[in-house]
């Protein structure tokens, strides 16, 4: 029952983020924020809500001016979307006052996977599987809430620990959040390392040697990859065999992500996905402008107002929709959503 009533309020915050807006009055006023406002107004709000504190006042300064930039570049972008021009708007979040190569360095580091290794088998889809024209797994308990991770370069632990936290509901009833702080402190001889990046496929890899992950609860996050392995085989929540890659392309990721739940995918990220708020993100340059790649979460997709991925980030409520992007669907793989994809074989 508190699972049902958690998944329900999560839905309900989800919906309230995702209405749409008509005219460019609706898009400057989305949120928190004014953007009719001046800028310095902004400034001194965003410093407030993200508690910002430079450590000089030339460094001050210079994150104002990137923010003053980044705000004509949202207000341009949603004048577009006022007037139809693009499915989806953007807005000031944690990251309006970093330039994208700053962002991208950061958030964007996942390691280029071109060769799966260790006990790797091919998802086959099942023959003649029936799609559903919708699919949202947190509305059967196989979601944990959105995650943070904070100022570190750490998306490659989240998307690993959020395929098995569904792919264990799935198997036990039980949705439980594990521990991306052990894979940070635990796996760097798989190739990983830490806050500046690390592997989805190699990660699975070693959680299946380890054996097993821990619970949250017991190995929390701390946003920071300078501590000791800590791992105790004795709070081990969840075991796996193994894992599965997903061939490329969007059909495949539409019958394993219908079939079997949350898919930990790999896709590319530009200065739009940085400032994203709201809508259905369609840009087809996604790939060309995007320095790096950025581990999610697929937990499901739908079709209305028009065929999209339902994304989970790791950049906590504060980013996108409530924490999720809906990603255009079937639209040429945008972003390069559907060319990696792993889950765990448990």
């Amino acid at each position: 029952m508190l699972l049902s009533l958690v998944t329900l309020s999560l839905s309900m915050l989800f919906a309230r983020c995702t209405s749409t807006l008509t005219s460019y009055e609706d898009a400057i006023q989305n949120g928190v924020y004014n953007m009719s406002q001046p800028t310095e107004t902004l400034f001194q709000m965003f410093k407030d809500t993200h508690e910002r504190k430079y450590d000089s006042l030339s460094e001050e300064e210079k994150r104002r001016q990137i923010f003053a930039d980044n705000i004509r570049y949202i207000n341009k972008h949603n004048a577009k979307y006022a007037i139809k021009e693009s499915t989806y708007y953007l807005g000031i979040n944690q990251f309006t006052d970093m330039t994208y190569e700053e962002f991208a360095k950061q958030f964007a580091n996942l390691q280029n996977e071109d060769i799966w290794t260790g006990n790797v088998s091919i998802f086959l889809p099942p023959e003649n599987y029936p799609a559903p024209s919708s699919v949202d797994w947190r509305q059967k308990g196989y979601v944990t809430q959105v995650k943070d991770q904070g100022k570190c370069g750490s998306c490659w632990s989240f998307g690993v620990t959020g395929t098995i936290e569904g792919q264990l509901a799935r198997q036990t009833g039980r949705l439980v959040p594990l521990s991306e702080q052990q894979l940070i402190d635990c796996s760097r001889r798989y190739g990983n390392k830490g806050c500046k990046g690390g592997y989805t496929g190699r990660t699975l890899q070693y959680v299946s040697d380890q054996p097993g992950i821990e619970g949250e609860a017991d190995y929390p996050y701390r946003a920071g990859d300078s501590y000791p392995c800590s791992f105790t085989k004795s709070k081990v929540r969840a075991i796996i065999r193994g894992y599965y890659t997903v061939n490329p392309g969007e059909k495949n990721l539409e019958i394993v992500t219908a079939s079997v739940g949350p898919i930990s995918v790999s896709m590319y990220v530009n200065r739009n996905f940085q400032h994203y708020h709201g809508g259905i993100f369609y840009d087809p340059s996604c790939a060309k402008t995007s320095i790096g790649r950025h581990a999610v979460l697929v937990v499901g997709f739908g079709s209305s107002p028009s065929n999209y991925w339902l994304v989970k980030n790791s950049w906590s409520y504060m980013w996108g929709e409530a924490g999720y992007i809906r990603m255009a669907k079937n639209r040429n793989n945008i972003c390069g959503i559907a060319s990696k994809a792993v889950f765990p074989r448990m």
